[in-house]
Order: C-alpha cells, then sequence, then structure tokens
C-alpha cells in the first residue's frame, strides 16, 4: 500500500499511544456512578445556552452592520447627486462604511477592516441569502457557517444561487463549520464550473506571500499559489524530513550499539562516538528547517536564468531595535530586542545580527538621541523618519495595526496649512486611515510623545499613544546620598 502524506500539522511522527480495543470480557463499560453527572448536566446546560446566546448576539451584530451599510448607501448617493466625486461611487461607498465602521470599531476594540468586511457580509446575506435569516435569528446556525457559506459563493451562478444556500443550509444545520466549509467549496466548484475556472485565473494572478508575526520571536509564512504545487511542495518537504529524521534515527541506534560493544570490551570511544550529539528533530521540526533551508542556501532556476545570473539584486532592510544596556551586557535580563520597534525577538538573535549582519540596520535606544526633530522642508530627513518609525511602531489610527514602515508619514497639521516638518507633527498613518482622515471627518491633534488624540466624525475623542520600545529613564525625586551607606556611582 503506498504511503499517503499527514496533513498539515498532523503529529504523525510523534508516537502512537493507542487505547485497548475492548474490555477483557469484550462488554461496554457501564455508565459513569462516580455522582458527577448531574453536575456536567447543569455544565452543559450552561455552555448550550452561552452559544446560544452568543449567536443571538451575532445576529444582531450582522443586522446592526447590515444597517449601517444602508446608511452608508444613502450618505454615498446624496454625496453622489450634491457634488461629482473624483472617487468611483463604489470606492466612496467603501470610505463612508469605513468611517461609519470605525467609530463602532473603538468600543469593540475590533479593527475597522474586520467590521468593514463583516458589514459586506451582513448585506449581502441580507440581500442574495434571505433564506438563512430566520435560521441565524433562531440560532439553528451560526455566524460562522454563513461566513463559510460567502466565502465560496463568487463563482455560483446567479440562476443557482437559491440552490446553493438551501443546499448548504440544509447541511449547516446538523454540521460543524468545517464541514460545511469543505461542502460549500465543493458544491460552489460544481455548480460554477466556469466561474471555478476564471476565479482560479484571477486568484492566481493574485498570489502572494505574507508573514505574520507570532509570540516569543516566531512568525509564521503564507504562501497563495496554486493547490497541486501546494501539495507537491508540502509532500516533498515531508518525504525529505522523514528520510533524515530515518537516518538520524539509524546514526543514534549505531551510536548506541558501537558504544555497548566498546564498553563490553573495554575499549575507549573513537573520537568520533566520544563526540557524537543526537539529532532530536522530529518530522516536523526539520520539515520547517528544510524549508528555512532552500529559501536561504540555495538560488532558484529562474534567477539563475536572470541576465544578474543568481548574484542578490535586492537587499532587505529590517530595523532591529536593541536597548543599548543589552549590547554592553548581553547577559542581563533588562529587555527584549525588537523587530521595526514593534515585534519582539531573541535578545541572543538580535546580538549576534547586530554585530556582523550587512543588510540590518541597527537602531539602539538612549536617553539621549542625536536624531534630527526638525527641518525647514517638508520632506522629512532619513534620520527623522528613522526615529518616527521607531517611536511609531504602528498606524497612529485608533485599533490598527498596520507596521509604521508600511505606512505613510502623515503632517498632523497640513504643510499647506502652516503644518511644520517636526516630530511633533509627525506620525505614520496606514494608506486607508491617511485616506481617511483627509477625506471624511475624522479629526486628529498631536498631544506630544508620538500621542495623538482622535475626533470622531459624531464628536467622541479616543486617544492613542505608541507603547515605548526602550527602557524609560525617570529621575526619583527626593532621594538623598548617604555617602557612608550607600556604594559609590563607578
Amino acid at each position: 500500500m503506498t504511503a499517503t502524506t499527514p496533513p498539515p500539522g498532523s503529529d504523525a511522527d510523534e508516537p502512537i499511544r493507542r487505547a485497548p480495543k475492548h474490555r477483557p470480557d469484550g462488554t461496554t463499560p457501564p455508565p459513569e456512578t462516580d455522582g458527577l453527572n448531574d453536575a456536567l448536566a447543569a455544565i452543559e446546560g450552561m455552555v448550550l445556552n452561552g452559544a446560544k446566546l452568543e449567536q443571538v448576539g451575532a445576529y444582531m451584530k450582522m443586522m446592526g452592520l447590515a444597517q449601517a451599510y444602508a446608511v452608508a448607501e444613502h450618505r454615498t448617493y446624496a454625496q453622489l447627486q450634491e457634488r461629482s466625486s473624483v472617487a468611483s461611487p463604489d470606492d466612496l461607498l467603501r470610505l463612508n462604511l469605513r468611517s461609519i465602521v470605525a467609530e463602532f470599531g473603538i468600543h469593540t476594540n475590533e479593527s475597522d477592516t474586520a467590521l468593514l468586511n463583516r458589514a459586506y457580509d451582513a448585506h449581502r446575506l441580507g440581500t442574495d441569502f434571505v433564506v438563512w435569516l430566520d435560521p441565524l435569528r433562531e440560532a439553528a446556525v451560526t455566524m460562522r457557517h454563513a461566513r463559510a457559506l460567502l466565502r465560496h459563493a463568487g463563482i455560483v451562478p446567479d440562476a443557482r444561487r437559491d440552490e446553493y444556500a438551501n443546499k448548504v443550509l440544509e447541511l449547516a444545520k446538523g454540521e460543524t463549520v468545517a464541514a460545511t466549509d469543505a461542502f460549500a467549496r465543493k458544491l460552489a466548484a460544481q455548480l460554477g464550473a466556469e466561474e471555478f475556472k476564471a476565479a482560479f485565473e484571477h486568484e492566481y494572478q493574485a498570489r502572494h506571500v505574507t508573514i505574520e508575526d507570532r509570540d516569543f520571536g516566531m512568525s509564521r509564512i503564507t504562501a497563495d499559489v496554486p493547490t497541486l504545487q501546494a501539495h507537491a511542495m508540502y509532500d516533498l518537504m515531508y518525504q525529505q524530513a522523514k528520510a533524515l529524521r530515518e537516518e538520524h534515527v539509524n546514526e543514534a541506534d549505531e551510536h548506541r550499539r558501537r558504544v555497548r560493544d566498546a564498553q563490553a570490551r573495554g575499549e575507549a570511544l573513537s573520537a568520533a562516538d566520544a563526540e557524537f550529539i543526537e539529532d532530536p528533530r522530529t518530522v516536523r521540526q526539520l520539515m520547517a528547517d528544510l524549508f528555512v533551508e532552500t529559501f536561504l542556501t540555495s538560488t532558484p532556476q529562474s534567477v539563475r536564468e536572470y541576465d544578474a545570473k543568481g548574484r542578490p539584486r535586492v537587499n532587505a532592510t529590517v530595523s532591529i531595535v536593541i536597548p543599548i544596556m543589552n549590547l554592553l551586557n548581553p547577559d542581563a535580563p533588562r529587555d527584549v530586542a525588537t523587530i521595526n520597534g514593534m515585534t519582539p525577538v531573541s535578545m541572543t538573535e538580535a546580538h549576534e545580527m547586530a554585530s556582523k549582519a550587512k543588510c540590518f540596520q541597527r537602531i539602539l535606544t538612549d536617553p539621549i538621541t542625536g536624531h534630527v526633530l526638525t527641518v525647514d522642508s517638508r520632506t522629512p530627513t532619513p534620520s527623522m523618519r528613522q526615529f518616527l518609525q521607531a517611536r511609531d511602531q504602528v498606524c497612529l489610527f485608533p485599533g490598527c495595526r498596520r507596521p509604521a514602515h508600511q505606512s505613510e508619514l502623515d503632517h498632523t497639521k497640513p504643510w499647506a496649512a502652516g503644518g511644520k516638518t517636526d516630530v511633533d507633527n509627525l506620525g505614520h498613518l496606514c494608506p486607508k486611515h491617511h485616506t481617511l482622515k483627509h477625506q471624511r471627518p475624522w479629526e486628529c491633534e498631536q498631544l506630544g510623545g508620538g500621542k495623538v488624540g482622535w475626533r470622531t466624525p459624531r464628536g467622541e475623542w479616543v486617544t492613542v499613544e505608541p507603547a515605548p520600545v526602550g527602557p524609560i529613564f525617570k529621575p526619583v525625586e527626593e532621594q538623598g546620598y548617604d555617602a557612608v551607606n550607600d556604594p559609590a556611582p563607578f
């Protein structure tokens, strides 16, 4: 039988622990008699009631966002009637809707992008999939089921939309979200074969790679590539990692055999056996290492065939913010290093990078800095940009986490209106929130030190303050110095 590749995230490389197939007498164990079943019944009631309340709340939120969409439509229509707009109706609608839901997000601690997408989903449910509204209100299905429906509905022809909605709803009432998503994906492909082909071409043109910074100095890279290529890549990494793991296990077994033989003969170990260290990596760990090594140590064929003949054409720039005290004493547990002033990384890794890496820009946080703070021109100096990226870390709009190096420097008080090009009048805004600030009635003002106050279109004030990226030195007030009992400062 041909071995199959386990799915991503599988623990197939770990020891398998199997429970006994049956009791010695072949019977089924009787019900539990430990007296906890009554408590479990009450707990189940709490869980089910909580789940229903959560679903009802999600339905109410969906209806509210659908109504917000309707308000944005009315506002957009009125604006188009009053004056001509440079933006298209769709872009103007999106801008109005973003302005509305961004104010909601301040209170729900959600990004305006997430709420914007939810509002579009809510509008589509209420327009194209009305049959789902009653089951959602009655908590027969959840909004997660509905999003699985919408995720694949784009390729379904209009003439078969009702068929798609009813079949997915019928299954969703008794299945998990994952099962509903898989069913909806397959059904949509069947109902819209031609659309599926066109959608593939569209998605193929949009293929890309993203990075998500996670906890404890780790990140996740995701690539959107054709499914056949993705499975081929995964299978190749798995087979290579599995072969390496078997080789490492065999090497360790051979080493232990040689050690036993040498001990039995009373002989000393060879130099190789004395220095042997067993490779403990699992198949999953080896796959991750192979993935990294493949990219960092090999040259793709397309690059080899390029005119540059494989020579590097682009140097990546990553700003590592390292507290100065940690460079002076790397063993001191004072603070963590960060990439671009935002994502924590291992201090050992950062210290090594700071000492030898040529493609990394090093920023040392210090209580006294030589950065330029003010210029007379409209364009900030490189030093100011460096300082502001380290200060702001992310877009300064409430709730936005777009990194500063992917955002735009904005004059809080416009240059054309007399605003100065200094660090107290500059801040990073991502493109969509930069547009929102200038096109919608969102006002902001600098409060010093990168802190920004925002006034929402309905008059509420919200303050955004960048997190500090390095140690903060504060004066100790009214502290005397005892020359006898206090240690010398040097």
